[in-house]
């Protein structure tokens, strides 16, 4: 077979392959409850792992109370603009993306925030530094101070009373 040929062959594969497990408008079905394609509950998985030969993972499960939440801009004052996340398998044992509209979410007058430390543990801020390295990773993470980093994703693990204001935040560098 020529080399061309084998490559076009290889091509193909991989767009197949892309397309097990993605609905119609090309989004990931992992983490879908049933039969939709609404985010499955928070911490639920199906415990099977995906069908993809190359691709194995389960939703992780969350503490009970606990969410995660992808910020799409700065956080202001005590409010942060945030997407739903639902988890999505990939070959690196899957992550969490954002899907639907930006909801906002308060925080509460005592937050205890962790932000990624180089992806390897976890160093507690005080609220407006964690508002600050949002607004920097949504920025690029140009800014963002080692040993601090921002994660792939740009999503955090929260927390929230019974009122709905944000009493925990963690960034969550890798599920």
């Amino acid at each position: 077979m020529s080399s061309r040929k084998l490559l076009t062959a290889a091509v193909l594969a991989v767009a197949v392959l892309g397309l097990v497990g993605c609905d119609p408008d090309d989004s990931a079905v992992d983490g879908a409850a049933p039969g939709s394609s609404e985010p499955a509950p928070h911490g639920s998985s199906s415990g099977a792992p995906d069908t993809d030969p190359g691709v194995h993972c389960t939703t992780p499960a969350l503490a009970a109370g606990h969410k995660v939440v992808q910020p799409v801009e700065h956080p202001r004052q005590d409010t942060m603009s945030a997407k739903e996340t639902r988890f999505a398998c990939d070959p690196n044992d899957g992550h969490w993306e954002g899907v639907g509209s930006p909801v906002s979410y308060h925080f509460a007058r005592e937050v205890k925030a962790q932000l990624s430390s180089n992806g390897a543990g976890y160093e507690s801020v005080v609220v407006g530094e964690l508002w600050n390295h949002i607004g920097d990773c949504l920025d690029g993470g140009a800014d963002v101070k080692p040993p601090l980093s921002c994660s792939a994703h740009g999503v955090y693990d929260i927390k929230q009373d019974s009122n709905g204001d944000i009493t925990e935040i963690r960034e969550i560098w890798h599920p």
